[in-house]
């Protein structure tokens, strides 16, 4: 099975938006563990924004990226018949 270049696309575009959020993740931890007291000053509303959507944004890519490949698969078994 081969993948085409929206395939990777999408793939690197999941892992990098998913990847982003988890270290943004992980910066507000370390944020509220050091400091809590700079939650309003920048860029920290930005870096708490960005799992807000980043994650939701992810996963619909993950089901875009689905679609299309079961939607390959499919066309693929359907011309070996």
């Amino acid at each position: 099975m081969t993948f085409n270049r929206t395939e990777r696309v999408l793939g690197f575009m999941v892992g990098g938006i998913f990847i982003a959020a988890f270290l943004c993740i992980a910066a507000m931890i370390v944020m509220w563990l050091t400091a809590p007291s700079v939650q309003g000053s920048m860029p920290w509303p930005v870096v708490m924004a960005v799992p807000l959507v980043g994650l939701p944004i992810g996963m619909v890519l993950v089901f875009v990226l689905l679609g299309i490949t079961w939607s390959k698969r499919a066309r693929e078994n359907r011309s070996t018949r």
